[in-house]
């Protein structure tokens, strides 16, 4: 028989409510559903709904009545562990398991998890028979990197004697962390105000136990609008906190999920060094295909372009997946009709990432979406109009690659590089959308130099239908559309071709669009092609 005060301090490690606790205790005394019920005066659903809850906290997948027989099992072996440990000599008790050694804090329940095999193999080879001890988890938003480490800690914990999960999503300073890691340890913790001699402190511990710590979000701690894995202000300490969990000797691991790989890591890490990084892409086909099947999703002929499009990023599937359900009954073909990748939830996943980029980042996916297809390194700098290849430009692309934001591919030995098809709708749309809003303060104040985009940027032919459907939407009148953007092809002569760059010929493609409507001018003609050959 467990102690009832033991189960209480186990329950309460893992967040257990009162009420939730109230219905465990009597079902593990084994009575009945609606005897709970009628014992605690509730509905049998709210008594199912308590025990699921704790379920999910000491993270027991499936479902039915054997959910209750593992909870036993792993109480039942908790208590004996602790109970082993009282009976262990003070100074030889290092290498026990306890049963408030494992804190979970906020990790998602992963009972619902597809593929990834050949990933968590190579992280257990890494984490446990390799001892790294710095992994990271790296890869675009809703690729799944906090699903797969929950999942690895699951997995290895019985080779750890403490496993804590930590989630930097709120961006906590880093004292603050460390403090608490060292409270999870349930041990006292030193009055040290120091940061450094804080770091200190926490390696020594992770040094006297084999701890599994995971942090998860590392991207908010980086600065945005820079280039990819600098901290943010306030933030660089955590710098120091991954180079000595890498390089001081010990027999724990940091596993580490982020959009964005720290700088650190990449000086760090190497094949055969206890610094190593994993990128996630998409599933393969046959587990997203599931996630498509556990929707209900119909038209089974066209889920292979739906995966292709999504480039099997599990949750914009599962997102897509819903919205095709809801809205198309689930037919994926009728969805596929409408030529829309990018609405709701997915554009919410694309904002983030994109909104972190820095400006000449920024600059380059325009140019990517602009072009639409593959392009090499010398027809993006001609369409920047770069006199040579910089190595700003070198950074910045190797930045995007890092956000997971670029795709690369070979011909005839030159690289090309373009954008997933979900950023490429995202950026296009946000291109469009700026530049019709830069029109309308050009229309309404006849200032060329308050515009930007309309400058630097060809508008594509593909671009210029949507824009100009954006404009008549906004302004309702195609007429002065039309006669604003003729009056300002006379002002753009009289410029330097270095200052407006694109702005005459998208005024001239703009213009030669409506053709029904005729503006008197000698600069109007058929839509020449933008782009800089």
């Amino acid at each position: 028989m467990i102690p009832k005060d033991f189960l209480k301090a186990v329950a309460t490690e893992r967040s257990v409510s009162k009420t939730e606790l109230e219905v465990l205790f009597r079902a593990l005394d084994g009575q009945s559903t609606e005897a709970i019920a009628s014992g605690l005066k509730v509905k049998p659903e709210a008594v199912r709904k308590r025990l699921g809850e704790v379920y999910k906290k000491f993270h027991i997948p499936g479902a039915g009545p054997g959910k209750l027989a593992k909870l036993q099992k792993i109480l039942v072996d908790l208590y004996q562990q602790n109970a082993s440990e009282s009976i262990v000599p003070a100074g030889a008790r290092t290498k026990v398991l306890t049963a408030n050694r494992v804190d979970w804090d906020s990790a998602p329940d992963v009972s619902s998890f597809y593929g990834r095999a050949p990933e968590l193999a190579t992280l257990e080879q890494w984490i446990v028979s390799d001892r790294c001890r710095l992994v990271a988890l790296l890869g675009m938003g809703g690729i799944g990197k906090t699903s797969l480490a929950v999942r690895i800690a699951q997995q290895i914990q019985d080779k750890f004697e403490y496993v804590i999960w930590r989630s930097l999503r709120h961006a906590p300073p880093l004292k603050d962390l460390l403090l608490d890691l060292l409270l999870a340890q349930n041990k006292a913790v030193p009055k040290l105000e120091d940061i450094d001699e804080l770091i200190s402190e926490a390696i020594e511990r992770f040094g006297t136990y084999r701890c599994l710590l995971v942090l998860d979000n590392l991207e908010t701690i980086l600065q945005s609008k820079e280039l990819v894995g600098q901290y943010r202000p306030g933030y660089e300490d955590y710098g120091e906190l991954l180079r000595r969990f890498a390089e001081a000797p010990h027999n724990s691991c940091l596993l580490l999920t982020s959009q964005e790989k720290p700088k650190k890591i990449a000086q760090l890490e190497g094949d055969v060094l206890p610094v190593r990084s994993l990128f996630l892409t998409g599933l393969k086909e046959p587990d997203a295909k599931q996630i498509l099947q556990a929707k209900g999703l119909s038209g089974e002929v066209k889920w292979k372009i739906l995966m292709q499009l999504y480039r099997g990023n599990p949750l914009a599937l599962k997102i897509v997946a819903t919205t095709i359900r809801e809205l198309f009954n689930g037919n994926v073909a009728q969805f596929l009709k409408h030529k829309m990748l990018v609405f709701g939830d997915i554009q919410d996943l694309l904002d983030e990432p994109l909104s972190r980029l820095s400006d000449l980042e920024q600059e380059i996916i325009y140019w990517l979406a602009i072009e639409r297809q593959p392009i090499s390194l010398e027809r993006l700098r001609a369409d920047m109009m770069l006199p040579e290849v910089v190595r700003e430009l070198l950074e910045a692309l190797g930045s995007l690659g890092r956000r997971s934001l670029l795709e690369t591919s070979t011909e005839a030995d030159e690289s090309l590089f373009t954008l997933q098809p979900t950023v490429m709708e995202y950026v296009t749309n946000q291109f469009i959308e700026r530049v019709a809003a830069e029109i309308c303060e050009l229309i309404e104040h006849q200032q060329i130099a308050q515009t930007q985009l309309f400058k630097s940027h060809a508008i594509a032919e593909h671009m210029l239908v949507p824009l100009w459907h954006r404009l008549r939407t906004i302004i309702r009148n195609e007429t002065k559309i039309k006669e604003s953007l003729a009056e300002l092809l006379p002002k753009l002569q009289d410029q330097s071709s270095l200052e407006i760059r694109y702005a005459t010929v998208n005024a001239q493609n703009l213009l030669a669009i409506v053709p029904d409507i005729q503006v008197v001018s000698p600069l109007v003609s058929q839509p020449v092609s933008p782009i800089a050959q």
